[in-house]
């Protein structure tokens, strides 16, 4: 007893051995089951984030070609294109041209057209619907691929889907 009444602990705080060995085994098991995990998500988020860049530039291309009442093209060149494969092109609307090659492991695959222009109306002028497709392969067993689509009258949308590589 201490001179105020009041019994002493033996164990002033902290943590035992076996504590720490539980929880260090705990977190090495996050590590070894989530760590692949993680790796593949962030492989996904490059492809998800190169497909959503793209469609931003396309329509920040259709607004600059409506506000400045002229044409406005992007030009793509694919992955088949072999002396700048795997990026696109455009004139921003300070009359800068923005050029953007994609994150390594991201493809453009394929698409209907080479160019895709808006005109002062922001329209496609063409009859029918221009794609752009991407992909990435996450792992063995996954690959992303994004379809990107602008209509004639110049709306675009993006469209996921898993394939197996």
């Amino acid at each position: 007893m201490t001179s105020r009444g009041k019994a002493t602990s033996r164990r002033d705080g902290g943590f035992s051995l076996s504590e720490m060995l539980a929880v260090i085994a705990i977190l090495g098991l996050f590590i070894l089951f989530g760590g692949p995990a993680m790796a593949d998500a962030f492989r996904a988020y490059k492809a998800r984030s190169a497909a959503d860049m793209l469609v931003t530039d396309i329509r920040a291309l259709r607004y600059n070609a409506v506000a400045q009442r002229a044409t406005q093209t992007l030009t793509i060149n694919t992955q088949s294109n072999v002396s700048a494969p795997n990026q696109y092109s455009f004139v921003n609307m300070k009359g800068v041209t923005v050029l953007r090659q994609q994150e390594a492991g991201v493809s453009i695959d394929d698409t209907s057209a080479t160019t895709i222009s808006f005109n002062n109306t922001g329209s496609t002028g063409s009859t029918g619907n221009l794609t752009v497709i991407m992909s990435l392969v996450v792992n063995n067993s996954r690959g992303d691929r994004y379809t990107l689509t602008v209509t004639p009258t110049g709306t675009v949308s993006s469209a996921y889907a898993m394939y197996v590589p």
